[in-house]
């Protein structure tokens, strides 16, 4: 899909930047989505790894439940079979990211975090995936010393994560901004912006993966529909920084194809 750059906001700057953990800052491809299927099929439910990843950006057993009413409509998921699903998809993905390839750092991601760092932007993080799996992958990362962020929020620690907005309000006071028209999220996912859609942030950037119709991305209404993360770079136009290394650096990433 062809990128579309709001000029409404191009020129202007958030304070705050807030993006998913994995999708943004994390590159997973279909790795995720075929742990999530394999968690099903431990437990007998033999389900499509596109089916299973609909319970990607879920909080909690959230997303299991989803899945069940997706392939049982006129059944109400049954509670225990959820929880068991819900925890061996726990171990799945604590495994995958331990483990798996597939799961690497947006580098071009990681160095535009530098760059926003340098020039005065705060960035964080949030996720929805459970506190065990997030602490496996940020030790694999090197991101429990020294993150590319200022502040991660987990969906278990708030009362009401998405589609709720409580998980960008916990960022917004960690790092003190009280207008979420000074806050811009960043998802490649549905329920990545609904949150910021219900809250009233200033920006509301999708990553189009192509796995999102275009009913879906009409009712998201986002600010900006990026390819890549990586032309996070183009959106705003940052404070003139004195460092002329810094200048040089971000020129080179913007001449980048």
């Amino acid at each position: 899909m062809p990128n579309n750059i709001s000029k409404t906001h191009r020129g202007d700057a958030p304070k705050l930047v807030v993006m998913d953990l994995l999708g943004v800052f994390v590159e997973h491809d279909e790795a995720v989505r075929s742990a999530l299927a394999a968690a099903f099929q431990a437990h007998g439910e033999r389900v499509d790894p596109d089916i299973a990843g609909m319970a990607i950006g879920h909080p909690g057993t959230q997303g299991i439940c989803r899945v069940f009413q997706w392939l049982f409509p006129m059944e109400r998921p049954n509670e225990s079979a959820v929880k068991s699903i819900h925890e061996l998809a726990v171990k799945e993905l604590q495994r995958l990211v331990r483990f798996g390839g597939a799961i690497q750092p947006s580098s071009s991601v990681v160095r535009l975090c530098e760059m926003w760092t340098r020039a005065g932007l705060q960035v964080a993080a949030t996720t929805t995936l459970d506190a065990r799996v997030v602490k496996v992958l940020l030790h694999r990362l090197g991101w429990d010393e020294t993150p590319p962020f200022h502040a991660l929020v987990l969906a278990e620690e708030v009362e009401r994560p998405t589609p709720g907005p409580d998980m960008i309000l916990e960022c917004m006071a960690r790092l003190g901004v009280k207008d979420p028209k000074e806050v811009a999220k960043v998802a490649t996912h549905v329920m990545g912006l609904s949150d910021a859609r219900q809250l009233g942030c200033g920006w509301n950037v999708l990553i189009d993966d192509g796995n999102l119709t275009m009913d879906q991305i009409a009712v998201l209404a986002p600010t900006a529909i990026l390819d890549q993360a990586s032309e996070l770079a183009r959106l705003w136009s940052l404070p003139v920084h004195s460092d002329v290394e810094l200048e040089d650096e971000i020129a080179r990433f913007l001449a980048r194809p």
